[in-house]
């Protein structure tokens, strides 16, 4: 199968985001100019309908560009993910009015969106916001804390999700950034990712227009949304095996022997390419199947979400191995901001352990898999 949109979008990665992955890394800084190209060449409009603007692709093509680019800045590539999520998400379920009115903006670059979905005190579980909706002459007031805002300061729209006690239901909200009663904790301090800009934000009886209001949502942004997480982790995987091939290629002894011609090294990469690769294609796989809506759609989302972080967090463990002393120095290598990097996947919500009890639970449920059927 050819992955072009994967391909294009690994070269623009190693053209515009590469060349300030260390620097954004070391000053644990937002990669404002990655950002900008991802902007100014059309990336923000990949899953937008093409009636406002956008490309009119799907979760495949998201999971190929998103993966492409997190093998040069995974950081860079999470906060363009984040914004994709959220225009899917409108896509899917905002009235008209607002589809025409924020769409336009996020397709052409004026606009990027953040997600304020998890909160301190209910972790995974997003669909059970602790933050406060009340309804007051066509405007909602939102009081409440999200924590880990993916972007934040930098989103001009924050879409999060808040409680109605009146109605007993949850609502999806899209913020303005300044919007009154917004403010920010602190500033991002990540052992990986340190370009994130992953702090809480809180809202203080912000007055939010009805507007902006998003009803009737369901699971479609979800499942974008771990696809997205997960093509983090394929990249990461696949940059550790690039520069690990390259770093073993170019380091040579005083005999004149290079580190790449020891046997062990050379299976050593191999494993790290063999997991990447498999990470990859498995995530691949799983998004083109939520395009195509399948009946285990979700299962093999959750699935290639817990596979792709594992060939991270082991190929960040191998590849420092093969990289040997040099590798956990800082700032002289990649691999060290690369191990930093992949450990991430583990704890980013949802963490690895609650997905595989969710799809061990999937899988229970699912007729063929339970034992009381009985073999014929």
């Amino acid at each position: 199968m050819s992955h072009n949109y994967y391909e294009e979008a690994k070269k623009f990665g190693e053209k515009y985001l590469k060349p300030y992955a260390a620097d954004i890394d070391e000053k644990g800084r937002f990669p404002s100019e990655s950002i900008k190209a991802l902007r100014e060449n059309g990336y923000f409009g990949l899953v937008i309908p093409k009636e406002y603007g956008g490309q009119g692709l799907g979760v495949e093509e998201h999971a190929e560009v998103c993966t492409g680019l997190a093998e040069s800045c995974a950081s860079a590539s999470l906060c363009y993910m984040m914004s994709n999520v959220g225009a899917y998400c409108l896509s899917l379920y905002a009235s008209e009015d607002l589809k025409k009115e924020i769409l336009p903006k996020v397709a052409s670059g004026e606009a990027i969106l953040g997600l304020a979905y998890s909160e301190s005190g209910t972790g995974t579980h997003f669909y059970l916001p602790e933050m406060k909706e009340d309804t007051q002459d066509g405007y909602g007031i939102l009081t409440g804390r999200k924590s880990f805002v993916t972007s934040a300061r930098e989103a001009d729209y924050y879409l999060t999700i808040a409680h109605s006690e009146k109605q007993d239901t949850n609502n999806l909200w899209l913020v303005p950034k300044d919007s009154d009663g917004m403010s920010f904790e602190s500033y991002w301090d990540g052992v990986g990712l340190r370009g994130n800009a992953s702090v809480p934000m809180v809202l203080d009886h912000t007055k939010v227009d009805d507007a902006y209001k998003i009803e009737g949502n369901g699971d479609g942004d979800r499942l974008i949304f771990i696809i997205g997480l997960a093509s983090a982790c394929a990249g990461i995987s696949m940059g550790i095996a690039n520069e690990t091939a390259k770093y073993v290629k170019s380091r040579t002894y005083s005999s004149g022997k290079s580190l790449g011609d020891i046997e062990s090294v050379e299976t050593g990469l191999a494993n790290l390419y063999s997991k990447a690769y498999a990470a990859r294609e498995t995530l691949f796989a799983a998004a083109k199947g939520v395009d195509e809506a399948g009946d285990d759609a979700f299962q093999n989302a959750i699935a290639a979400r817990v596979v792709t972080t594992r060939a991270a967090v082991e190929n960040g463990s191998e590849g420092m191995k093969l990289f040997g002393g040099i590798g956990y120095v800082h700032d002289k290598q990649p691999m060290e901001r690369l191990m930093r990097d992949s450990l991430a996947g583990q704890v980013m919500a949802p963490g690895i352990d609650v997905l595989r009890i969710w799809l061990g639970r999937l899988l229970v449920e699912l007729p063929y898999m339970r034992a009381d059927q009985g073999a014929n």
